[in-house]
């Protein structure tokens, strides 16, 4: 998924990871094991693009808060229930709701 002001790039992976790519720099600026299993979906939770969720064929939906990255590479929340991968997600651009 594209960031709200084209800048970047955000996609999981079959690796178990999430990436960021900035366009204007050409390069990855952000990866991450975020998953036990294939990413198989991720968006910007908000404009800022400090907060992305993914979801996972290990049945659980994930909160990224890039500001918290320094350090340590954990979510800022996870959220469990699903019986089954999850295959897609999409925020309402509010950092809420998802």
């Amino acid at each position: 998924k594209f960031s709200t002001d084209g800048r970047e790039v955000v996609a999981g992976s079959s690796d178990d990871s999430i990436y960021v790519y900035d366009l204007e720099a050409n390069r990855v600026s952000l990866r991450t094991v975020a998953h036990t299993s294939d990413v198989n979906t991720v968006c910007f939770a908000d404009e800022s693009g400090n907060l992305i969720l993914s979801g996972s064929d290990d049945n659980l939906c994930k909160v990224w808060d890039r500001r918290c990255f320094i350090g340590r590479d954990k979510p800022a929340g996870v959220l469990v229930g699903h019986l089954e991968g999850v295959t897609f997600i999409d925020s309402r651009g509010d950092g809420r709701y998802f």
